[in-house]
């Protein structure tokens, strides 16, 4: 039951971003984007999917009561009582009538007010909304809308374009758009992680999975980066070259972002550092060391540690340089994977207690 709630959480970013994407491409000219078929069956299930899969929290908290207070007693307090029961029942009436929309093949107005709805309803059921309302549920709402997006766009041209015309044309539009998603993100997010873990003690979480997740998702975003600078190069040579097909750097980067939602589903399914002290067992493993609260983590030179952050960077290089020499995409999602591994293995080695 515990793997279904980051599989669930998982799916839900990922169906959440498909449909932001489907919605934002109906408003571009279809001279400044390639043909985008998405099969309809998908897009019928999707707000099924939200509807099942949003639920995975709500089952969360009702497992976590139910052996004191009895399983039926239980939900039904969830669902009435709990921000996180109330935004699901929510989700479900509004993702019936997105439902509904798309069965008639309504407006796209209506599906971008429908969206807009749901992603505001994950922003009113999120944690960050639990200890500071307002302030807690406009950050996570941009930030998760902002994330649909750039990440909804991404792919949909990256996976359902069925042509090779108009690259040029939409990456013009799209790269800055990215831009101005990644600087909302990082903005957004720093004050959300600034809600959840307290500044001096970012360093502290990482002895426990939650701060373990948080270290893994800021570590996958650098590839992130490094894909979206050379996405911004792509844009200049499918302006001048038309027939110039950069499908499979921006699948690649669709790919690597996919890995951020995993890292982030994994987040949502942890307790923050404020509701608990329980130690990640593989972080222990490493550090080498029985590690007790209070935790007071610092960073402590290590040669190997430096020299695999060292090899890191060195992956970083190989990225760009797979994207100069004209490699197969496979090689730099292959260096993204292994920049993410040696990083992290570099840092929690420069760490102790």
């Amino acid at each position: 039951m515990k793997s279904f709630f980051p599989f669930a959480e998982f799916l839900n970013y990922v169906f959440f971003s498909l449909l932001v994407g489907h919605v934002i491409i109906q408003y571009i000219s279809d001279s400044k984007k390639p043909t985008i078929r998405m099969p309809r069956v998908l897009l019928l299930l999707m707000p099924l999917g939200i509807i099942l899969f949003s639920f995975g929290p709500v089952l969360y908290v009702i497992n976590y009561f139910a052996e004191d207070f009895g399983f039926r007693h239980t939900t039904y307090l969830v669902l009435t009582q709990f921000d996180v029961g109330k935004g699901w029942i929510f989700t479900v009436a509004v993702s019936f009538l997105l439902w509904i929309t798309f069965v008639f093949r309504g407006s796209k107005h209506i599906q971008a007010f429908l969206m807009l709805l749901l992603i505001g309803s994950v922003g009113y059921a999120g944690h960050v909304a639990s200890l500071s309302f307002w302030s807690g549920f406009l950050l996570h709402t941009v930030h998760f809308l902002v994330v649909c997006i750039w990440v909804g766009v991404l792919l949909q041209v990256a996976w359902f374009a069925k042509e090779s015309s108009n690259w040029g044309s939409f990456l013009k539009w799209f790269s800055p758009v990215a831009i101005g998603c990644v600087v909302i993100l990082l903005i957004s997010g720093i004050f959300i992680m600034i809600k959840v873990v307290e500044t001096n003690e970012y360093l502290n979480s990482w002895a426990i999975p939650y701060g373990q997740m948080l270290l893994l998702k800021h570590i996958s975003i650098v590839p992130i980066l490094v894909f979206a600078f050379l996405n911004g190069i792509l844009a200049k040579k499918a302006n001048v070259n038309q027939s110039f097909q950069p499908r499979s750097w921006i699948r690649a980067e669709s790919v690597i972002l996919l890995v951020v939602f995993f890292f982030t589903s994994r987040l949502g399914t942890l307790s923050p550092p404020h509701e608990t002290v329980e130690t990640a067992e593989w972080v222990e493993i490493l550090m080498g060391s029985n590690l007790k609260a209070p935790f007071e983590l610092h960073f402590q030179p290590s040669l190997y540690g430096n020299l695999l952050v060292c090899i890191s960077l060195l992956f970083l290089f190989l990225i760009v340089m797979s994207f100069k020499k004209k490699m197969s995409i496979v090689f730099p999602l292959i260096f993204s994977i292994a920049y993410i591994i040696t990083c992290y293995l570099g840092l929690m080695n420069l760490v102790s207690q």
